[in-house]
């Protein structure tokens, strides 16, 4: 008995949540975002909320034609691996941004996974974006060179107050993990200047 009035007290709670923050506000925030990442996808992913009353909520993911028209299915059934990458950062993003601010940072683990070259360099605006606008440090994991490379440079600084931290683990001569860290610094353009 006393279980039970526990379980539904969670349940009642949890779905105020699901209600309060899973609304149309956050549904557009993720549409806005996938659709930058994404931009010839048909298809894009959202949530429904049940209208019926019931103490458990479940979130239900579709996804909905860029033209209208109605829901084209379950995500996993309308987009590649990459773009169900792309629908799951983005919802991460989303939410990340819907709720109040209480740290100025943002952490991604390889979030590129599956992702095509021109996602990625889509992410890297969007990165770029959101730390910007939102005033977010972004801290970036990822396990390849070339993708390293290509974001030390896209995530460049681009103004006099920015700078990049570049942390690289490296093997040293006796097998053990070294750390290389680097800063780059916001440095004027000249040679244009010059012509």
């Amino acid at each position: 008995m006393q279980g039970t009035k526990i379980r539904d007290a969670v349940d009642a709670i949890r779905s105020a949540i699901i209600r309060r923050e899973f609304n149309e506000r956050l549904n557009r925030l993720w549409r806005d975002l996938f659709v930058r990442l994404a931009p010839g996808e048909p298809f894009i992913p959202a949530f429904r909320i049940p209208d019926a009353e019931t103490q458990r909520i479940q979130p239900r993911l579709v996804t909905d034609h860029r033209a209208g028209g109605g829901a084209g299915g379950t995500p996993g059934a309308m987009l590649s691996a990459g773009n169900l990458n792309t629908a799951a950062l983005t919802l991460f993003l989303s939410l990340h941004l819907s709720v109040p601010k209480t740290l100025p940072w943002l952490i991604l683990d390889d979030p590129v996974q599956s992702m095509d070259d021109i996602h990625i360099a889509h992410l890297a605006a969007l990165l770029r974006t959101l730390s910007k606008e939102h005033g977010r440090q972004i801290v970036i994991a990822v396990h390849d060179r070339q993708l390293f490379e290509y974001l030390r440079l896209e995530l460049s600084p681009a103004f006099p107050s920015d700078s990049l931290l570049t942390l690289e683990l490296a093997r040293g001569p006796h097998q053990d993990t070294r750390c290389l860290s680097r800063r780059f610094s916001f440095k004027e353009e000249t040679s244009l200047l010059v012509a």
